[in-house]
């Protein structure tokens, strides 16, 4: 469908500093994160720690991604952005001060990370809704091209520092250097004009009833099968996804690679999600966005199978780059593809739920799988892992429309 603009498309003049600002904003999320779970090792010596940090982290984004779609679909996304990642910085800037202190208790960390997904949730959900408003659709897709290009090279950087500085200077100046990049962020929200309000503007004058908006969402998602087929598909694809980015350490140790094996294996891994953003956003601007999708799941999906197979140091290398690859069919044209076909007023709510489903049951299916290999073999989970991948894929071709100007969905005006 063709999405509704509420205010038009904005210049480049003040598009090109609030797409700018903004990934230069989320600069050093990978440098927290793995402060945060280092720190939270060293404090008690236990792997339990990082589960127990890892479960808050994922639950917590995964609940707050409800609330937040209620959120960014009521109020000003503008405002949110700036007001959330002012916060944000606060936030960093306070676990700083501890951190020169060297105050810092696992409680604090824990405290950290909940926040922390109260308030990230709703900038990652903001930004993704208003994003579509503001960028003509023959250039969304190379938007979100370069966007997740520069994501996956500013992890790479972060990957290859965050252990020499932890090792020098320890957390204090990860957190202060964040809190200073979300400072970035809310400046550069301010180049978007005052007037992109939200285009749910009827409902401001009614009291916020999240709940309400939830039930709402539900009932239009469950009235739009192209949706209900969506959410559902995409809920069984997250369950057999996540554990492909756990079971590296696994395949490293079973090829026997070690620790360096895991390094190269999540390094090749990034690598291979830049190299197919970038090629999303040059060569690829005018590819097929559902099919290049669904082509990249059954790209890595039979790679996996392959490594099951033929379980080998350099068959190993080869698929985790190919994994990236094909995951970036998911980061950039299965995302631009929901985001276009989303009706402006309700875009945040639905991917909200969409969030939601696909994390709120990952710690089940990470132990499932993970228990699968403590008493099986690492080769044979990654053939039935992949197999489920497969026929997953097929129901996304079998089940939805190929063609993009075939996916249209309501207007949820009633």
């Amino acid at each position: 469908m063709t999405t509704k603009y509420t205010y038009g498309h904005i210049s480049n003049r003040r598009l090109l500093p609030f797409l700018v600002g903004t990934a230069l904003g989320n600069a050093g999320d990978l440098f927290t994160q793995i402060a945060i779970f280092w720190t939270g090792y060293a404090i008690t010596g236990r792997a339990l720690s990082v589960a127990g940090l890892g479960a808050v982290w994922t639950l917590g984004a995964a609940f707050a991604g409800l609330i937040s779609g209620s959120i960014v679909d009521r109020f000003n996304r503008r405002n949110l952005l700036i007001y959330l990642h002012i916060a944000l910085s606060l936030l960093c800037f306070g676990i700083f001060a501890l951190s020169l202190l060297s105050s810092l208790r696992m409680a604090y960390l824990l405290a950290f990370l909940i926040v922390e997904s109260l308030l990230g949730t709703p900038v990652t959900a903001a930004f993704t809704a208003l994003l579509p408003d503001l960028v003509a659709k023959e250039r969304l897709i190379r938007v979100n091209g370069l966007l997740s290009s520069w994501g996956m090279a500013d992890n790479l950087i972060e990957a290859a520092v965050s252990g020499v500085v932890l090792a020098t200077w320890g957390p204090a100046p990860i957190f202060l250097f964040n809190g200073v990049m979300y400072l970035v962020g809310a400046a550069a929200a301010t180049f978007v004009p005052a007037s992109a309000e939200t285009p749910h503007q009827s409902s401001r004058r009614t009291r916020w009833t999240p709940w309400k908006d939830l039930q709402i969402t539900l009932r239009y998602i469950r009235s739009e099968s192209l949706l209900t087929r969506v959410v559902t598909l995409d809920f069984l694809s997250d369950l057999a996804f996540a554990p492909l980015f756990f079971l590296a350490p696994v395949v490293a140790a079973a090829v026997g690679m070690g620790a360096e094996g895991y390094g190269f294996f999540q390094s090749l891994t990034l690598g291979g999600i830049l190299a197919g953003s970038l090629l999303a956003s040059s060569f690829g601007t005018k590819w097929p966005k559902f099919l290049t999708w669904i082509g990249g799941n059954l790209l890595f999906a039979t790679a996996f199978l392959v490594l099951g197979l033929h379980m080998t140091p350099t068959v190993a290398l080869i698929v985790f780059f190919i994994f990236g690859v094909g995951a970036s069919g998911q980061r950039v044209y299965g995302a631009t593809l929901v985001q276009q076909v989303l009706p402006s007023k309700i875009r945040g709510r639905v991917r909200g739920i969409q969030g939601f489903l696909g994390s709120v049951l990952q710690p089940v299916s990470l132990a499932v799988f993970m228990a699968a290999v403590d008493a099986s073999s690492v080769d044979r989970v990654l053939v039935w892992l992949s197999l489920g991948l497969l026929l997953i894929a097929l129901g996304y071709l079998l089940l939805l429309p190929r063609r993009d100007d075939a996916w249209i969905v309501a207007d949820p005006e009633g």
